[in-house]
């Protein structure tokens, strides 16, 4: 059996899978379920500083990134219904650096490895799904900015006034965008969600198609080289 490290990233993403699941959930309670679904996004950030972030250099920008995170989501909350927003503006500038920077880390690592793992597949899948995140948190900071950007269907429109219920609203359209499945029920009817909705799209296939060459040419080398010593 392989320790913690060797499997580190199979950890990450059953936590980011239970994450997107749980969070939803909770935040639809009372206050205090709302605090708990924000330390579960915190929790969350942590491990990621923890599991990807492993070199001291990157852990100490992550921490900084991630407290500047911390703290803008506390002043939401504190800050007057005036300053809320710039409160907002921030914690989804600081979230999309944090997220960012672990995705690019990630990709960093995978482009330098000389031989490919089973918990480097699913490192690139975490990287997926935190690169969906930063799109999200993209898509959240426009419609602060221009929220006639978007179109919504009435049956979910009301999520958009709830701090934490709209963060969930844009996971889910970034989610739909990076895999092309589009319902329909939240679309963009203007700039700069046009722009941002091809970017990710590209960055999906991007994403996709030199991962995927990158892991099986490492595939392929390791076989050759495995039958070279037969």
């Amino acid at each position: 059996m392989g320790s913690a490290p060797q499997r580190k990233h199979l950890l990450l993403l059953t936590f980011l899978i239970l994450q997107s699941i749980g969070q939803p959930l909770i935040a639809r309670g009372s206050h205090i379920t709302r605090i708990l679904s924000d330390l579960v996004l915190g929790a969350l950030c942590l491990y990621v500083l923890y599991i990807v972030l492993d070199r001291w250099g990157h852990r100490v920008i992550g921490l900084v990134l991630l407290l500047a995170v911390g703290s803008a989501n506390a002043a939401h909350y504190m800050l007057s219904p005036a300053l809320q927003a710039t409160a907002a503006i921030l914690f989804h500038l600081f979230l999309i650096a944090f997220l960012g920077f672990a995705v690019g880390v990630i990709l960093n690592n995978l482009f330098h490895k000389t031989a490919i793992r089973g918990d480097d597949v699913i490192g690139a899948i975490c990287g997926y799904i935190l690169g969906a995140m930063v799109w999200a948190n993209l898509f959240a900071l426009a419609y602060l900015f221009v929220p006639s950007a978007f179109s919504v269907n009435t049956a979910i429109v009301m999520q958009l006034e709830d701090w934490q219920a709209k963060r969930s609203l844009f996971d889910y359209l970034s989610f739909t965008t990076l895999t092309s499945l589009g319902y329909g029920d939240i679309t963009p009817v203007g700039q700069p969600v046009f722009s941002l909705t091809w970017l990710e799209v590209l960055f999906g296939q991007f994403y996709m198609a030199v991962v995927v060459a990158q892991m099986v040419g490492l595939k392929m080398a390791q076989a050759i080289k495995a039958r070279g010593q037969d």
